[in-house]
């Protein structure tokens, strides 16, 4: 097999999505950590050159070459001889052109070549373990970063720049190649027939659409497939004409269908203990824990990055979610939707219009008031951190402003195409993004010099992105209430 055919190995195992995503990603922060190695100011301009490009490099293995696991799993099933060789040698064709190569051109702009390979192989190799490891350990990776970042400024590590460095995040490299190893030796054997079950790690559900097929979110099929303690229990007590917004609810089906209070209660329990319970507890640290200044920093950073992680994922993803799934409602021309007209109870037009946006923004809504909340509570209890935490509000409010403007242009029959949901959702993602960023990096306990000033910016791009929104929202507004009845596809 030919070099060729050696890099279009995970090309095939790769959902078109990805494909394009994958190395679109990689070359925008290529050319970014270019652009700050070369034009960049300070002393640390190299160091942040490597740290970007190494986020292009973790998203690369995380996403696009680990499904190159789903064809080695295929072709040991089928037994299918030789195919194993050909995509190890894929992916260390890939490891060269990743690690290697970068490494050289940032040697080349004057950024420490051990440094920058070591970087990019630990990025890498986090990437791979990310997708390979179980989902309850994926799941707190999110909590890594903040983590990672407040421990080397407060333990005074080596930065990236410092010769030291090679010599601490060596073993850590070479730990997650051997996780990598055992992780995929481990799910060769066991193949992808548990897939949805928490021990399945993040690869397999890029093979059953949870990540690149959107048409499948919320899929009854997919929701059968949760272990027994955690399936749906559905709520149909008063269902009927009395109660016409619940009704809808059900035939909505999906993350849109009343539960039990009992079921409601599973599906946040799962939520609290895998992601609020280390947060109260780093709060209870904080409060009443007996420990020293710099212990209180660290909890304390932990605490409010993690918080910031939470809602950069939670914020955009709610209004992805809903829009995934109202539009398979409101976007096919079959008999399915106007069907729902005949729903007993709805009233006239108007009075059906009203239920339809109460059924559909209700779930949406109390969600990112959620999050507005437990941002507004954190705010009260940290006032010295006001100004940081505002940002992470003013995100959550731009993400709620989102949601609503996508889902009354669904329902007034002006469905966005896909590229413009994407641009919306994408710019709503990285502003929410540099709203935890920047003020952390302005007001931290080591603010950056100069970043301050990227602040006013950031507020301008909100209200301009919160301008649009609301002229989107008002067309689809006036869209839906000139419609005969609210069930028409777009």
């Amino acid at each position: 097999m030919n070099l060729l055919q050696l890099l279009q190995i995970p090309w095939h195992a790769t959902y078109r999505l990805l494909r394009w995503l994958a190395p679109v990603v990689l070359v925008l922060c290529g050319g970014t950590a270019i652009g700050v190695g070369l034009f960049g100011g300070g002393t640390g301009h190299l160091d942040m050159a490597i740290a970007v490009f190494g986020g292009g490099v973790l998203f690369l293995w995380a996403f696009f070459l680990s499904t190159s696991l789903l064809l080695a799993i295929d072709a040991r099933q089928l037994r299918v001889p030789g195919v194993q060789r050909q995509i190890i040698a894929s992916l260390l064709l890939y490891a060269v052109l990743s690690i290697a190569v970068p490494t050289v051109l940032l040697g080349m702009i004057g950024a420490p070549v051990f440094n920058a390979a070591i970087v990019l192989a630990l990025s890498g190799a986090g990437g791979l373990a990310f997708a390979l490891v179980p989902r309850y350990i994926a799941i707190f990776i999110g909590l890594t970063p903040a983590l990672v970042n407040t421990l080397w400024h407060r333990l005074h590590l080596p930065g990236i720049g410092d010769p030291r460095f090679v010599h601490a995040a060596l073993p850590m490299t070479v730990f997650l190649l051997l996780v990598i190893v055992v992780c995929w030796r481990r799910l060769m054997r066991a193949g992808s027939s548990r897939a949805q079950g928490w021990s399945s790690p993040m690869v397999l559900q890029y093979r059953n659409g949870s990540w690149g097929h959107w048409h499948t979110i919320g899929d009854l099929g997919q929701l059968r497939q949760r272990p027994d303690w955690l399936q749906l229990a559905v709520n149909l007590g008063d269902v009927g004409p009395a109660t016409p917004c619940k009704a809808l609810r059900v035939a909505l089906g999906g993350w849109y269908l009343p539960q039990t209070a009992r079921s409601y209660a599973r599906q946040l329990g799962l939520l609290f203990a895998f992601a609020v319970l280390p947060l109260l507890g780093l709060a209870l640290l904080i409060q009443w824990g007996q420990h020293d200044k710099q212990t209180a920093d660290v909890l304390e950073g932990v605490l409010i990055g993690s918080l910031g992680m939470t809602g950069v994922c939670a914020g955009p993803a709610i209004g992805i979610l809903s829009l995934a799934w109202l539009s398979k409602r409101w976007q096919r021309a079959n008999a399915e939707l106007p069907l729902l007209a005949l729903l007993p109870g709805l009233g006239d037009p108007a009075q059906a219009r009203r239920r339809v946006l109460r059924a559909g923004f209700g779930l949406p809504l109390i969600l990112h008031a959620l999050l507005v909340m437990l941002t507004g509570i954190v705010m009260l209890c940290w006032h010295g951190h006001v100004a940081m935490l505002s940002f992470l509000l003013l995100a959550q409010l731009g993400a709620a402003a989102v949601t609503v403007a996508v889902l009354l242009n669904l329902f007034g029959g002006r469905h966005l195409s896909i590229w413009v949901n994407g641009s919306v959702l994408a710019a709503s993602f990285v502003l929410t993004l540099l709203s935890l960023v920047l003020p952390a990096m302005s007001w931290g306990r080591d603010p950056v010099v100069g970043v301050k000033m990227a602040l006013p910016p950031l507020v301008a791009a909100w209200l301009l992105l919160a301008a649009g929104m609301v002229w989107l929202a008002r067309r689809g507004w006036r869209e839906l209430m000139q419609r005969p009845h609210p069930f028409l596809p777009g």
